[in-house]
Order: structure tokens, then C-alpha cells, then sequence
């Protein structure tokens, strides 16, 4: 385990016993081999040729035999699952992952999509740990805690007109050919309804069921999308020009939506720390959705 993870104080953890144990296994191990078997100046650390040679011999065994064990709960352990909306364009929920994963490395996380009132459901149904979506107000079957106000966003091409300039109403956009997503999202919902309230013809370019195709699509110039911005550092990860629809579409507040009467496990309740760590919503906010 120090091998995989580079580091005592990791290979504490996953194991679930202190360090000094874990450094007496490893000088134990060494002075029956007579050779060292880390380079412990460095920083993760590493094998030595000793070290390396052993390591390939025993680890196809010491993994049968951890897989046999019934006191292996952290191996052993199932994913946490999470429900996310399509469309959802989020920085927050990968960042918190990462996290997770550097935390316990032997973690699992598998997040399903779909529509937001499929997310719910598998929230209802016990089929997900949780949902990372926005809020729907004024359902009492869940239990949400707010993490961040989402706006919807125009993505363009980087050099776009609209990064510079950006649109005076949505007659603006309507010139442009849109990609949007094949599902109707309530983005694309709202997007079409204040069009045909504008009374404005709009040209759909590509539909597509992979929002990563179409931020690809949208780089290469082939038309406009819609979408939620999900973080405050989106334009950070995605070589896109980002222009706000605040002023024409209403935002959506994001955050935890979980099924009251479902256990969740320590994975679960660490990763959804972390993401409560990263959310932005004020104090008195989150406190009143939680009462």
C-alpha cells in the first residue's frame, strides 16, 4: 500500500492502523530481505530495485488474498453514487472528487445522468446516494442544502462577437445556429418559450445527447449552446468564451438533494463535506433551506 500510494501517512489510513505499525512492518520486512526497499528521501516515495522486483512478485498475491478477506471493508466498500442533471456544467463536483480520491484513494465514485426530473427520481428511489442538481422548489420528499447560484450561460467560440459585446436580448442569439442538447433540459425549455414569446425564428444546428460533444462542436464553430454555468471558475476548464443570460433567463440555485430516509455511507457524507466546503451560497441562506 505504501507503494501504490507513495506515502506512509496515506497507507495509514486505507489500511486503517497507525503509522508507527505500518514503518515497523515495512524495517521488519527489510531486515528479512537484507535490502532496503524505499528510497525514503524522496517525496512520494519510491522503490528500489529491490523494492520493485518484490513488489511485482507479491501483489498479484497479496490482492487475491485481499479479495478473499471478509475484513477488507475498505476495498470492499460500494461506490458513491450521484445523480446529475444533463446540461449541468460544473467545476465543483470534479474538484470535490479529486479530493475525495486523494483522501481515501481506494474510494469509488459513479455518477449517473439525465434529466432533472430523472435525478429526482433516483434520489427518491434509493437508487443514488444523492443528486448534485438544482433545486426543485417546493417538493418536501428531499432534504436539499445549497451550494452555489447557478446562471445560464451562452457558450461560444473564444474570439466570439459575444465575449466582447455581449447580446442585448435574445433576438441576438437567435441569429446565431444553436447546438443544444437532443433531451429537453429545462434550459432548452426555457430557452424555446422566451423565443416563441419574442416571436423570433431560430435555427437548431446540432442536437446531441454528450454535453462534451457539444462544447466540442461549439469550438469549432458550428453554432451557440445554452447551459448552466455550475461554478464560478468554469471558464478556467473550458477553452470556450462564457457570456451570462442572467439579464433573459432566470438562475437556479444548485445543491445537495438527498432522500431523507436513505443511509448514506462515510464516502458519501465525506464527499458531500467537500462539496459543502466548495459551495458559495451565504451562511443565512443555506440555513434557511435546511429548517
Amino acid at each position: 500500500m505504501v507503494a501504490k500510494l507513495g506515502s506512509i501517512s496515506r497507507a495509514s489510513e486505507a489500511l486503517g492502523v497507525g503509522q508507527p505499525a505500518v514503518t515497523k512492518h515495512i524495517r521488519r520486512l527489510e531486515a528479512e530481505i537484507g535490502r532496503k526497499l524505499f528510497l525514503r528521501d524522496t517525496r512520494p516515495f519510491q522503490l528500489t530495485a529491490t523494492g520493485s522486483n518484490l513488489f511485482r512478485m507479491a501483489e498479484p498475491l497479496v490482492e487475491g488474498l485481499v479479495g478473499l478477506s471478509d475484513r477488507a471493508p475498505l476495498s470492499a466498500s460500494p461506490p458513491v453514487t450521484i445523480a446529475v442533471p444533463h446540461g449541468f456544467i460544473g467545476y465543483v463536483l470534479p474538484e470535490a472528487v479529486r479530493e475525495l480520491r486523494e483522501v481515501h484513494p481506494l474510494a469509488r465514485v459513479r455518477i449517473r445522468s439525465g434529466t432533472k426530473e430523472e435525478a429526482f427520481e433516483l434520489v427518491q428511489s434509493g437508487s443514488v446516494d444523492f443528486a448534485v442538481a438544482p433545486d426543485m422548489a417546493g417538493s418536501r420528499r428531499f432534504d436539499f442544502m445549497p451550494l452555489f447560484p447557478s446562471e445560464r450561460i451562452l457558450i461560444t467560440p473564444k474570439d466570439h462577437l459575444f465575449t466582447s459585446q455581449p447580446p442585448r436580448s435574445l433576438k441576438d442569439v437567435a441569429r446565431y445556429p444553436l447546438i443544444l442538447p437532443r433531451f429537453q433540459t429545462q434550459t432548452r425549455a426555457l430557452l424555446e418559450s422566451e423565443f416563441r414569446r419574442l416571436g423570433v425564428a431560430y435555427d437548431i444546428a446540432v442536437e446531441l445527447d454528450s454535453m462534451d460533444l457539444l462544447e466540442r462542436y461549439v469550438e469549432l464553430g458550428v453554432g451557440l449552446a445554452v447551459g448552466l454555468r455550475g461554478a464560478a471558475m468554469t471558464e478556467a476548464i473550458i477553452p470556450l468564451g462564457i457570456v451570462s443570460l442572467d439579464r433573459f433567463l432566470p438562475s437556479e440555485l444548485v445543491g445537495i438533494v438527498r432522500n431523507r430516509a436513505r443511509p448514506l455511507s462515510e464516502y458519501a457524507e465525506t464527499l458531500i463535506g467537500l462539496l459543502e466546503a466548495a459551495g458559495t451560497v451565504p451562511s443565512n441562506i443555506t440555513r434557511m433551506h435546511r429548517k
